[in-house]
């Protein structure tokens, strides 16, 4: 399928008549009149304007345009502007911050300018997904990835970037030129020597050592019979990380640990990591804090010349979260006889401030928006009625991934992973539940309950794929791709060789959080939808993991016992399952000071 290269939103050109209009309006001048004052019959007619609707969705558009600009130059007036927006009150002040964003060109693009003003909201979403907000900020991001700057974004393409690469060339007037844009090669994975006289910084993979710092000779190394074949330093990391290799994520967020910390002992310690001592690892544990600035970039290709360990100074939970890692792992070597102590033993946690309920579940979907968007009739199935007929199996997808996990509480890639072999129903259960097992966490099994609303949502999509929902023994995932791009992997793994039907695999825990996130941000943009501005808010923060938060304080709200609440979300400590209620509780007292608080 050709993908679509139209990126640029058609820009409408304003005049100081329509600044002047837009005062009048926005101090509640009616638009019969403002026409008359402002503009001629042919200015309304060469602006399109011939009715009083069509002028104000002309003057509603520059209030939305100016508002963003102001917002932008000021953060402290966002939320003024946003308040007189929704309540249509606009005080003298608000309108001057208005004034003064209209005193600017409109018609050339600045590089404070905001990516949703020039840009349509499809590819817009794409780049804000990556906290592009402004076109400087884009302009920023190109400049330090290269060729191929795009490739992290979701959705957007070669064709489209292209395209919005000249699009940028030729505003160089007002934006500024961009930089070469010559094809950054890969660099050969090639091993490196470590050496602290020529601090290179290069990916686990990479890496070599060799001599004294190599730590087959270490000061720490134990004199007993090792029960690993490491020789080295670098194959002890290897064969640690060996244990998680049916554990993706895991052994990836913790090979990014172990090589920081190898690359700090070389450069840094001058040290093998068999070597160091208690001392050393305080000092590393300040340098997370503040690592040195050539060590830190944005993410680039792991193989690339802009690879860096660090993109920037660790929070005190991910400092936390290092030295936890790193303890675990020499506690390994110390009792597989590679190392004869574990310093990391003696060096304390880095505090970390405890709220009541962590940040995460902020993000959770409040009880009247999940309703909006679940019950029957709600939002969810109005979008799989009224959506265009070659989209109508994608959104039909997306609502049976929102329900499960909405219902469930099941992480993301417990949701990509399960399938139709493992979901049965609950014989004679008077609410007609089914159950699931899934496997999470710790390689650990666990069940969980579907109402038949979540059910029916999940034979429709197997209808669409055109796969027999009824056969119970399938091994076939629950939730399974419908529109596959047009990339060799993904119709190799998707589509059958002979007939070119679905096979049914699943998604990666990746594409599924892409599938879900692209609706919540339709749904959010969608003027039918009936939403507040804050529920709309709510759906563009919004991802899979908020699904989980949102079943966890809906549970809690309705005093499900923690102990099965518990054994659902697959908590391995009852402390952790509580703080839903402890949210739920904030909640309620924050409710109940606004109800007094009306009197």
């Amino acid at each position: 399928m050709a993908q679509n290269l139209d990126v640029a939103r058609p820009q409408r050109h304003y005049t100081r008549a329509d600044f002047t209009a837009l005062r009048a309006w926005l101090n509640k001048l009616p638009l019969a009149r403002i026409a008359t004052l402002y503009y001629s019959e042919d200015d309304l007619d060469i602006l399109g304007c011939g009715s009083p609707a069509a002028l104000g969705a002309r003057l509603d558009d520059l209030r939305d345009q100016l508002i963003e600009r102001a917002s932008l130059a000021n953060p402290h007036v966002a939320e003024a502007l946003a308040q007189a927006r929704r309540s249509q009150r606009w005080s003298r002040v608000a309108l001057d911050f208005l004034v003064q964003a209209a005193d600017r060109d409109m018609r050339a693009p600045r590089p404070a300018d905001a990516v949703s003003v020039w840009f349509k909201p499809r590819v817009a979403r794409s780049l804000k997904g990556e906290k592009l907000e402004t076109l400087a900020d884009l302009m920023a991001w190109i400049a330090a990835r290269g060729a191929g700057w795009w490739r992290p974004l979701p959705r957007l393409g070669k064709g489209k970037a292209e395209v919005l690469i000249r699009w940028l060339q030729e505003q160089a007037a007002t934006l500024g030129p961009l930089p070469d844009l010559s094809p950054v090669l890969p660099l050969p994975v090639t091993p490196v020597l470590l050496d602290p006289a020529e601090p290179v910084l290069v990916p686990l993979e990479r890496v070599s050592l060799a001599g004294e710092l190599d730590g087959s000779l270490g000061s720490n190394r134990s004199p007993a019979f090792c029960l690993v074949a490491a020789r080295n330093d670098l194959e002890a990391i290897q064969a640690y990380l060996y244990k998680f290799r049916a554990q993706d994520k895991t052994r990836r967020a913790y090979q990014k640990e172990l090589e920081r910390f190898l690359l700090w002992c070389i450069h840094k310690a001058r040290k093998p990591l068999s070597s160091v001592l208690v001392d050393h690892c305080e000092r590393y544990k300040d340098f997370l804090a503040a690592p040195d600035p050539d060590w830190c970039g944005i993410k680039a290709l792991r193989f690339g010349p802009r690879w860096r360990p660090f993109v920037g100074p660790l929070s005190p939970a991910s400092q936390r979260y290092t030295v936890t890692i790193l303890r675990g792992f020499f506690a390994w070597l110390v009792e597989v006889r590679y190392l004869a102590g574990n310093p990391w033993v003696a060096v304390g946690d880095p505090p970390v401030a405890r709220a009541m309920a962590p940040l995460q579940l902020d993000k959770a979907l409040n009880r009247e928006l999940w309703e909006k968007l679940a019950r029957l009739d709600g939002l969810l199935d109005q979008l799989c009625a009224t959506a265009e007929p070659g989209r109508q199996a994608q959104y039909r997808l997306v609502r049976a991934v929102l329900l499960l996990l909405g219902y469930t509480g099941l992480r993301r890639e417990e949701a990509a992973h399960a399938t139709r072999n493992h979901l049965r129903p609950l014989r004679a259960h008077p609410a007609g539940l089914w159950e699931l097992d899934v496997l999470g966490k710790r390689n650990r099994w666990r069940t969980v309950f579907l109402p038949p609303r979540v059910v029916a949502a999940l034979d429709a999509h197997w209808q669409d794929r055109e796969q027999d929902f009824s056969n119970p023994g399938v091994e076939l995932a629950l939730i399974s791709p419908v529109l596959i791009p047009p990339t060799e992997s993904a119709r190799n793994k998707h589509l059958d060789a002979d007939d070119g039907s679905l096979t049914g695999n699943g998604f990666s825990p990746d594409g599924l959080y892409r599938a879900v996130k692209t609706v919540l941000l339709r749904l959010a943009d969608d003027p039918r939808a009936e939403l507040e501005p804050d529920e709309r808010n709510a759906l563009r923060r919004a991802a899979p993991h908020a699904l989980r938060h949102t079943f966890g304080t809906r549970a809690a709200a309705q005093e499900l016992p923690l102990d099965v609440l518990q054994r659902v979300l697959g908590h391995a400590s009852l402390q952790t399952t509580t703080i839903y209620v402890q949210a739920e509780r904030r909640r309620s007292i924050e409710e109940m000071g606004k109800f007094f608080g009306q009197g």
